[in-house]
């Protein structure tokens, strides 16, 4: 009965906050994005840990983080947001809102190639009028000049008028061809990107990278031919069966997020190009590996 109660009290208005709060880090964020002030997000959370007997966050010097009593909380949260949404833009539609012109989207090379390409052929037949650029750079383009509408980044922006989606975890494993005649080859980036998380591991590694570039392309078809091993997201590594992971823990996990600038985010064509690529991208990397 208790938990029917808790149950029967729960408010979509209480899982906003629970949502906004795990996508913005912060209760002046948060409080901005939802027009409310601080206290009314702190009070609403504490409301919903309350009816729920659940811990949903806790403070670290960097924001709010999610505990892993929240993971059922969240997604909860996001299954319901998700047709009140597409209500939404119905809603959108009816005023005589049509979705279309250009809207240009900046990501890496690999997201470009094996997370953002593969959604274009859903992405037109639903909204046909729309036109689609890909910017791929290593840089992050500026959001705030109007370079690009949409940014999916390896790491949330910590400064300027942005919001930030947390699309999910990434897991990086080394994978090969089990046909590799060497076995301790890997392929890696080249000094231009040594700063990267991935670079840094396999630096540290003392594993022998035979192959180098600038660019995850070449580096994966290597592998794929059985010249190395290479390190790959698993959600993209998937993609080509010829590849096997090796044993143990992923070794480098990084995060991906989707980040619009708040003057455009409630732009129809931004805003519906945003969200089915959140949809497409969280769905990939919810596979199992």
């Amino acid at each position: 009965m208790a938990l029917q109660k808790r149950t029967d009290d729960l408010d979509w208005n209480d899982l906003r906050y629970v949502l906004a709060l795990a996508r913005h880090g912060s209760l002046s964020a948060t409080a901005r994005f939802l027009n409310v002030n601080h206290a009314t997000v702190s009070r609403r959370i504490a409301a919903l840990e309350e009816t729920l007997g659940l811990t949903l966050f806790q403070r670290r010097a960097r924001g709010y983080v999610l505990t892993p009593a929240a993971a059922p909380v969240l997604a909860a949260a996001e299954q319901i947001e998700a047709p009140l949404l597409r209500l939404g833009r119905l809603g959108d539609a009816s005023r005589g809102e049509q979705i279309s012109g250009t809207v240009r989207i900046t990501c890496t090379e690999g997201v470009a190639s094996h997370t953002i390409a593969p959604q274009l052929t859903g992405l037109r037949q639903r909204w046909p009028a729309l036109q689609i650029e890909i910017a791929v750079e290593h840089r992050s383009l500026s959001l705030a000049r109007r370079e690009a509408d949409i940014a999916i980044r390896w790491a949330r922006p910590k400064t300027g008028e942005l919001y930030a989606s947390r699309l999910g975890a990434v897991p990086y494993r080394l994978f090969r061809n089990p046909a590799a005649p060497d076995r301790t080859a890997v392929a890696a980036f080249d000094e231009s990107l040594a700063d990267l998380p991935e670079s840094l591991w396999l630096k540290k590694s003392g594993l022998k990278q035979t192959i180098r570039s600038n660019s995850m392309l070449p580096l994966v078809a290597a592998a794929r031919a059985g010249a190395c091993a290479v390190l790959l997201p698993e959600y993209i590594a998937r993609q080509y069966p010829e590849l096997a992971p090796e044993p143990g823990k992923p070794p480098v996990t990084r995060e991906l997020w989707l980040v619009l600038h708040r003057d455009l985010r409630n732009t129809p064509r931004v805003r519906a190009v945003a969200d089915y690529l959140a949809d497409g991208i969280k769905r990939a990397l919810r596979q199992p590996a």
